[in-house]
């Protein structure tokens, strides 16, 4: 039996282009694996910046073979998602434990793992000659 495929679960304190901005420097630098779940129940509003850096972020764990999944956003979350046509990159669940259901529907068992203290394998540094 192959070993379960991993994710990261993140929580999203706010909606502000900073916070969202700090969070997906965060994924690039120390992420281990291409998913995660993103918990934004404490959010209550999300400005368009900030949307579009998480689009860009999951535009990244996609192309690394993964996905970024949102747990929990209010209705106004949801309409903005709706309205700019990103719920494909952003695909909103109830909470943590629907994500990672949504996840297992491809017959493989998921297990959250911790981000890893040094730099991400993902996303190497930028090369400087």
């Amino acid at each position: 039996m192959p070993p379960p495929a991993q994710y990261h679960q993140l929580t999203l304190p706010d909606g502000s282009w900073e916070t969202v901005s700090c969070l997906a420097s965060v994924i690039r630098c120390r992420a281990a694996v291409p998913t995660v779940i993103l918990d934004v129940t404490a959010v209550q509003r999300l400005t368009i910046d900030a949307l579009a850096v998480l689009v860009r972020k999951a535009m990244r764990l996609h192309a690394a073979g993964g996905r970024l999944l949102l747990a929990g956003p209010c209705p106004a979350i949801r309409k903005v998602i709706e309205r700019t046509g990103t719920q494909a990159l952003l695909p909103c669940f109830a909470d943590c434990a629907a994500a990672v259901r949504a996840l297992a529907e491809d017959g493989r068992g998921w297990c959250q793992v911790e981000l890893s203290a040094g730099h991400s394998p993902l996303f190497p540094a930028p090369h400087h000659p």
